[in-house]
């Protein structure tokens, strides 16, 4: 991915008015010369947001949950996307692309609500959410890795996509267990 200006800053910060990411891709649209450029550091900002997300969505459950089972889970998708964020920061860093600096608001509401969630049903429905988001990933990734003329990124994605895989059965096999 080629880089017509190097930015002054790699990473966004946050605004009350607008979220890091939205900041981080419009200083990436200033910064990249062509649309696939453009939309190789779009994908970078949406995982490392999504990344973010799961970091906290996880941590949540560990604070709230007395499921062990699903801890085990959670713990598991702290570390992996904890893992993922320093690759993507590095990759970006690397490359010149503006990133946010946190998850976005919506996920900050999607967690107060969780918050909100009674304990006997808490465990259900995050472990639904985590598992339509994996799934959303999985997609996701899958499409820019057949997209992306970027091989540095291409291999990343593709050793990242077993992560996501496993969190997605893992999720899987629980939810089939509470049933």
């Amino acid at each position: 991915m080629g880089v017509c200006a190097i930015p002054l800053f790699f990473i966004a910060c946050s605004s009350d008015k607008e979220d890091s990411a939205e900041q981080a891709q419009e200083r990436n649209v200033e910064n990249f010369g062509t649309r696939d450029d453009e939309k190789d550091a779009d994908f970078i900002v949406a995982a490392v947001e999504s990344s973010y997300a799961e970091i906290k969505f996880a941590q949540l459950a560990l604070n709230k949950s007395k499921d062990e089972n699903l801890k085990d889970i959670a713990t598991q998708i702290e570390d992996d996307n904890s893992k993922i964020l320093n690759e993507l920061k590095d990759l970006s860093y690397k490359k010149g692309i503006a990133i946010p600096v946190e998850e976005s608001e919506n996920t900050k509401v999607d967690i107060q609500n969780f918050h909100k969630e009674p304990s006997d049903e808490f465990n259900r429905n995050w472990a639904k959410t985590m598992m339509d988001q994996q799934k959303k990933s999985l997609n996701y990734y899958e499409s820019i890795q057949e997209k992306t003329g970027d091989s540095e990124l291409k291999s990343w994605i593709n050793e990242t996509i077993p992560d996501i895989r496993y969190h997605l059965d893992s999720l899987t096999a629980y939810l089939e267990k509470l049933q």
